[in-house]
């Protein structure tokens, strides 16, 4: 089989990263979409060529005008299936630690708002499957080990 013929039947994954903006009492940074009413992590969908790392730190300056840490760090990764049908990898980085008394946040036009708050305040206030990626997030930044998730839970909770 030609090697084109080959690729055109191997599997199509979209893929994205976020970063966990952060500060000192673990309060996460999300933002809220100006286009739908949800919160979300400064990220999007990667660009061709970039790898998922690149993808978190373009994302990040573009959606908050802050830059990420030098090296980076996994917290987690989910896998799903878009509403599409198309298999999809998301990764999360621990972004910058911040100053929230200091914090100068540039929002895109993707975005009107944004908060930190905790893990525990942020759940009444978003879908229960984000509810549970931002106490993992929150367990990463703890030192916890990077997670692997399918749509947003731990395997074991999958099952």
């Amino acid at each position: 089989m030609p090697r084109a013929d080959w690729l055109a039947t191997r599997p199509r994954v979209l893929a994205s990263a976020s970063a966990v903006v952060h500060d000192a009492r673990q309060r996460i940074l999300l933002l809220h979409a100006s286009w739908v009413d949800e919160w979300q992590f400064p990220g999007g969908g990667q660009d061709d060529g970039e790898d998922l790392w690149q993808t978190a730190v373009r994302e990040t300056a573009e959606e908050t005008g802050l830059g990420m840490p030098p090296h980076p760090e996994l917290l987690a990764v989910d896998w799903g299936v878009h509403p599409e049908g198309i298999a999809e990898c998301w990764a999360l980085f621990r972004g910058p630690l911040v100053d929230p008394d200091r914090l100068e946040i540039t929002l895109s036009d993707e975005h009107d708002d944004w908060r930190m708050l905790t893990a525990e305040e942020w759940a009444p206030l978003v879908h229960p499957g984000q509810a549970r990626v931002l106490a993992i997030a929150r367990d990463g930044l703890r030192g916890g080990r990077c997670a692997y998730l399918r749509n947003g839970s731990h395997l074991e909770d999958v099952r």
